[in-house]
């Protein structure tokens, strides 16, 4: 598959489920089918004295106060909500949920089935690109006899029976949903990352994410984490699991880092390649397959061995077709990304390429993608401005996008001005780049006349600047009488600087904003 469209978005519901909406391509991959049949039961004291692994699975209670990327100078309201988790190691006390459940908390407790009392639960690791956090409990009581782990199994045959458990909307005790595995694919997991997961037919409500789905409940085998459902109004049934070979690499990384890295970029973009004048032309045997390089990261590693044109035969030694899938299992194909994605940020990739009809081995150390629009908070952004005579300058960010725009792709797309979807799609030239975006006018006789939102700024007084840092330090700097701020598509913003000096304190304080700068602004105007 092609690596250079945007994919759907990955965002929390209420009540802690991602809500997962596919693009129309995506779609099309769906067969049409009679919906199944879904059973729930009720856990009884009698099922759960049979299945011991169902003491293990845990409620959580989470209270987040969550970025205001659309206003950056305050936080949102707090707020509280639910999720599901489950002990994977007794030993080292760990437990396991969605990144989406704790994300942002400012307190987390757990609670065991049929127990009043919630236990304060502290956070290990999160990992937003692939949706998961380890969580642990300090307090010894909670850590009983009784408490076992629950062990993984890999990723299970189509039409396996499932069995989702946790905590949905809907009641306060356990609730267990059956169903099968329908298909194994590539689901978008965040904004940073497409990787395997395997969807299931039994019900995954709000509440659900981050409780085991099992393949097996007598033995405590689980073959996924809960952390999605498909919410198209065209689609029945439809939920995601993240598989053990997801989960083994969020561990892998804690394990060595006591952190998550992230997955690594491949470095490229690349086009299937079915049709024969395409073939002929790339000088492609009848005998081999592959995908066309289009476009190369130019700070990546691969920009230093690829070309465009290449084709790309091979990745790590596996044959990649004209479709850009590889060989999973019998009778089952996933796009070579997926070879990508399991490997380590510092890995070695291998590729065997075409080039002017030659075949020839290369390799390159993978490394994380640096994003121009940065995809996660906290992850590669954080909530950053400047205020100048009420003018107020951010950086474009995917989460100031879904903020302001909606997180749907779909509702948000017509909306978005047609520069800055431009620039979603457009890599970093230098490490420091940034969009720099005048996202809003604080009304005052002094800017009087200028109506502009979310529009990118790109020069102060005809200087071109890299990031908001540099903007921020040309206007501290300037001694000239007016302070010209060019803005995309050659309009021009003038203030007079001594007014916009003189009546900053009092926009700010009108607006109840502490400072005309974020922390991060502040400390690097102090540190100069």
């Amino acid at each position: 598959m092609s690596n250079n469209a945007l994919a759907s978005d990955v965002g929390d519901g209420d009540g802690n489920v991602s809500s997962l909406l596919l693009d129309q391509s995506d779609e099309e991959a769906f067969v049409r089918a009679p919906p199944p049949v879904q059973t729930e039961t009720k856990v009884t004291a009698e099922v759960r004295q049979k299945v011991w692994a169902l003491r293990s699975v845990l409620k959580v209670f989470v209270t987040k106060v969550e970025p205001n990327y659309a206003q950056p100078w305050q936080m949102c309201p707090q707020r509280a909500s639910t999720g599901s988790a489950f002990v994977i190691d007794g030993e080292a006390r760990m437990i396991l949920t969605n990144s989406h459940v704790v994300s942002n908390a400012t307190a987390v407790y757990v609670r065991r089935p049929g127990m009043a009392k919630k236990f304060k639960a502290e956070i290990l690791a999160e990992a937003k690109v692939c949706d998961l956090a380890l969580l642990t409990v300090n307090d010894d009581s909670f850590w009983d006899a009784d408490m076992k782990a629950l062990e993984f199994v890999d990723v299970p045959e189509l039409q396996s029976p499932i069995a989702v458990v946790g905590y949905p909307v809907g009641g306060d005790s356990l609730s267990i949903t059956k169903g099968i595995v329908s298909r194994v694919t590539l689901v978008r997991y965040s904004p940073a990352a497409r990787l395997l997961g395997i969807q299931i037919d039994a019900a995954i409500n709000p509440g659900n994410s981050g409780g085991p789905a099992f393949a097996d409940l007598e033995t405590g085998r689980v073959a996924g984490v809960a952390f999605s459902k498909n919410v198209s109004s065209s689609t029945d049934n439809i939920g995601y699991i993240i598989p053990y070979q997801v989960v083994r690499h969020f561990l892998d990384e804690y394990a060595q880092y006591k952190m998550y890295r992230g997955v690594p970029c491949p470095g490229f973009l690349s086009q299937d390649m079915e049709n024969p004048s395409q073939r002929t032309f790339l000088k492609v045997p009848e005998d081999r397959s592959g995908v066309l390089v289009v476009k190369l990261d130019p700070l990546s590693a691969a920009a230093e061995v690829l070309k465009e044109n290449d084709v790309v035969m091979e990745v790590c030694g596996q044959a990649v077709a004209d479709d850009g899938t590889v060989v999973y299992r019998e009778d089952e194909r996933l796009e070579y990304s997926h070879v990508i994605r399991c490997m380590h940020v510092g890995d070695e990739l291998s590729l065997r390429i075409l080039r002017d009809g030659q075949e020839m081995e290369v390799s390159y150390t993978l490394a994380l993608k640096d994003h121009l629009v940065p995809m996660l908070h906290s992850v590669d952004c954080e909530p950053s401005y400047f205020i100048s005579g009420g003018l107020v300058f951010m950086p474009l960010t995917q989460p100031f996008l879904e903020m302001v725009f909606g997180s749907s792709k779909r509702s948000r797309r017509s909306d978005i001005p047609v520069p800055v979807l431009t620039a979603l799609n457009s890599d970093k030239t230098s490490r420091d780049d940034q969009v720099v975006l005048l996202v809003q006018v604080l009304t005052h006789e002094i800017n009087h006349g200028y109506r502009y939102s979310v529009v990118p700024c790109e020069t102060f007084n005809g200087v071109k600047f890299p990031n908001l840092r540099k903007l921020a330090e040309l206007v501290d700097s300037c001694t000239s009488q007016y302070l010209n701020f060019g803005i995309e598509g050659g309009r021009l913003i003038t203030l007079d600087r001594i007014e916009a000096v003189s009546h900053a304190a009092n926009i700010l304080k009108v607006h109840a904003i502490s400072s005309d700068r974020s922390d991060d602004l502040r400390r690097l105007s102090s540190a100069v």
